[in-house]
């Protein structure tokens, strides 16, 4: 007998941004109820090849990570896309991710309850 498999409750939500303005990302989802967030630290790539040959052209990057609820996930990406100005060429960039599966403690401790299998 196959076993159904139940859609994954979250997503996760990856923001990409210029250095400091990972604060403002952190700040627009906790006034938004998102608290658990992480942050990294990451470098762009140079904009031409010549820059990449003399060592210029490092962007120097925010990355802020998140799960977030598959409800809220539209309305929140457009929010960040909206506030941020990540319409503005080089400024950022904002997607999410389905994740195909998920422990028991992970969404525990995300507060997603699940009951007989089902979300």
């Amino acid at each position: 007998m196959k076993k159904q498999k139940m859609k994954c409750p979250f997503e996760v939500m990856i923001v990409i941004v210029n250095r400091g303005e990972g604060e403002n990302v952190i700040e627009l989802l906790e006034n938004n109820h998102i608290n658990q967030v992480l942050k990294l630290q990451g470098r762009g790539t140079a904009k031409s090849e010549m820059a990449d040959i003399f060592g210029f052209g490092v962007v120097e990057r925010d990355i802020i990570a998140c799960f977030i609820d598959e409800d809220r996930s539209k309305a929140l990406v457009e929010l960040i896309y909206t506030d941020l100005h990540l319409n503005v060429e080089h400024s950022g960039l904002v997607f999410t991710l389905q994740p195909s599966s998920a422990t028991l403690e992970l969404l525990e401790s995300l507060n997603i309850e699940v009951q007989n299998g089902k979300n």
